[in-house]
C-alpha cells in the first residue's frame, strides 16, 4: 500500500461515535423543583385514587452458599490387616440485606401526577392552529378548547402561568419593608413627614395581616390560555390554537390563597418577579369569575361593614393603578378640604388661639390650594404638614407631632377622609357611575393551589 493511499483511508474514516452526555435521556423524568406544596390536600387526592397510601417500602434479599470436601484414604498391607482414613471439610455462607425506602411528599407528587385522565388541563403543544370557527368549534381536546361550563368544581388542571401575589399582599410587603427600613434608618425618612406617613398607614396593615390569617393571595396570569366568546359562550383556548384568528379575547388569571408555611421558598424570591412556575391546582369555583375577594376573612364582616371588602380589593390596586375619573378625584378633593378645615378648628382650639377675619380668609384660601393634594396617603400628610406650619405662623405656639397626628386622625374620621382616599371614593361613586368594562379585563379561574414549581 502506497503512503498515498494510507493517507486517503485514514481521513474517509468516520470517527469514533462518542456517547453525548448533554443530551437528556427522553425516558428519564422531567426535572421539578418545588417552591409551594401543600401536602394535605396531596396526601388527600392520592388517596381517593389509590386508596391507600404507602408510606415506606422494606425488601430483604438473602444468600447463602455451602462448600464440602470428602476424602478416604486405605492401606491394605495384608490379608489379615487394613487401615483407613476419612477426611471432611465444610463452611456455610450467607448474607442478609435488607433495604428500607420512605416516601416524600416529592415522590408521592410524582405518584399522583402519574396517574393520565386526571388533570382536564395540562400543558401541550398545539400541533396545528383551527383554520376557522367552524373547525374550532370541533375541538374536543379540554387542554386545547374548554368551555366555561366544563370548568366544574374539583376539577384539577395545570397551567404554566406568571406568578405574582395579589395586589393586596403587595400593599402590606411594602408597608412592612418601608416601616422596618425606617426603624433602622430613621434620617432617611425624617423628610417631608415620611415617618409620619409610615406612621398613618401602619395601624392599616396590622389590619391586612390579622385578616390574612397567615394566607398568601396569588394572582398569576395564564402564560398559554387566554378567554375568547364564539356563539356568546366564553371558553379558554390555547394561544397556539387560535394564531390568525380574529378573536377578540380576554387575559386569564388564576386566583386563589395559599399557605405561608407550605413556601419552600422565600416569598420574596417568588412572587414578586413575574417569574413563570407551573401550578397544579383544583377549581374551588366552577366557571369563570369576574371578580374575587383576595382578604377571605372580610366577607366574615360583610353584614357589620359592607363595604369592607371592595375598600380591601381598591387599597391594593391604588398603588399600582395610573389613573382615576374626575368624579373620584373631586370627591377626595372634598373630603380632604373638609378635613382641612376640622383640623384647622382643632388645632386652634388645642393652641387657645383664633384667628382674625383677614387670617381666616388666608387659611380658607390655603386649602383650597392644598385640596387637591388628596390621591395618595403622602399627598394627604404634605397637606396637612403645609396647614400645621400656616397656622403655627399665623397665631403662634407650638405643637408636639404626637398630638398633631392625633388632631389629624380625628379630622380624617369626622369628615371619612380614608387613608386611601382614592379606593374610597371608587366604592362610593361606583352605583352612580360604574367606570365601563374594558375588553381586555381579565376574567379569573378561582382555584385551591396543590403545588408550584419549575
Amino acid at each position: 500500500m502506497s503512503a498515498a493511499s494510507w493517507w486517503q483511508r485514514l481521513f474517509r474514516r468516520k470517527p469514533a461515535v462518542v456517547p453525548n452526555q448533554t443530551t437528556a435521556d427522553p425516558k428519564r423524568p422531567d426535572l421539578r423543583e418545588f417552591i409551594y406544596l401543600d401536602e394535605v390536600s396531596l396526601l388527600s387526592l392520592l388517596s381517593s385514587q389509590k386508596g391507600e397510601v404507602t408510606d415506606s417500602k422494606s425488601e430483604q434479599a438473602s444468600e447463602g452458599s455451602e462448600a464440602s470436601i470428602d476424602a478416604t484414604a486405605g492401606v491394605s498391607p495384608g490379608v489379615i490387616a487394613k487401615a483407613e482414613i476419612t477426611s471432611r471439610y465444610q463452611t456455610n455462607n450467607s448474607s442478609t440485606i435488607q433495604t428500607s425506602r420512605k416516601a416524600t411528599a416529592q415522590s408521592r407528587f410524582r405518584e399522583l401526577h402519574s396517574i393520565d385522565g386526571l388533570r382536564i388541563v395540562e400543558p401541550i403543544v398545539v400541533g396545528t392552529p383551527a383554520k376557522d370557527i367552524e373547525s374550532l368549534k370541533k375541538i374536543d381536546t379540554l387542554s386545547e378548547l374548554a368551555s366555561e361550563a366544563e370548568l366544574h368544581r374539583g376539577k384539577l388542571v395545570e397551567l404554566r402561568v406568571k406568578l405574582a401575589a395579589d395586589p393586596v399582599f403587595h400593599l402590606g410587603t411594602i408597608v412592612s419593608e418601608f416601616t422596618s427600613m425606617a426603624e433602622d434608618y430613621p434620617e432617611m425618612f425624617a423628610a417631608e413627614g415620611g415617618l409620619a406617613t409610615l406612621q398613618e398607614v401602619q395601624p392599616i396593615n396590622k389590619i391586612l395581616k390579622r385578616l390574612l390569617a397567615g394566607l398568601v393571595p396569588i394572582r398569576a396570569v395564564a402564560v398559554d390560555y387566554v378567554v375568547v366568546e364564539i356563539d356568546e359562550v366564553k371558553y379558554v383556548a390555547h394561544k397556539q390554537l387560535i394564531e390568525g384568528l380574529k378573536l377578540k379575547n380576554q387575559p386569564l388569571e388564576i386566583v386563589g390563597v395559599t399557605e405561608q408555611e407550605a413556601y419552600w421558598k422565600d416569598l420574596r424570591r417568588v412572587l414578586f418577579s413575574e417569574a413563570e412556575f407551573t401550578v397544579l391546582a383544583r377549581i374551588s369555583q366552577s366557571g369563570l369569575q369576574e371578580s374575587w375577594t383576595p382578604v377571605k376573612l372580610a366577607d366574615l364582616f360583610t353584614d357589620v361593614t359592607p363595604d369592607l371588602v371592595e375598600q380591601i380589593n381598591a387599597a391594593g390596586r391604588v398603588p399600582f393603578s395610573r389613573a382615576f375619573s374626575k368624579l373620584v378625584e373631586s370627591a377626595s378633593d372634598a373630603k380632604l378640604a373638609a378635613a382641612l378645615t376640622h383640623y384647622v378648628d382643632s388645632l386652634l382650639h388645642e393652641l387657645s388661639r383664633s384667628l382674625e377675619p383677614d387670617q381666616e380668609e388666608a387659611v380658607a384660601q390655603r386649602i383650597a390650594e392644598l385640596k387637591s393634594r388628596s390621591a395618595t396617603v403622602s399627598d394627604q400628610t404634605s397637606a396637612f404638614s403645609l396647614i400645621t406650619s400656616f397656622v403655627l405662623e399665623s397665631v403662634g405656639g407650638e405643637l408636639d407631632s404626637a398630638r398633631a397626628l392625633e388632631l389629624r386622625t380625628a379630622a380624617r374620621e369626622a369628615v371619612g377622609l380614608s387613608l386611601f382616599p382614592a379606593s374610597s371614593s371608587l366604592s362610593h361613586a361606583a352605583p352612580t357611575a360604574p367606570e365601563p368594562k374594558g375588553g381586555d379585563e381579565p376574567l379569573l379561574l378561582d382555584v385551591e393551589f396543590v403545588a408550584i414549581y419549575w
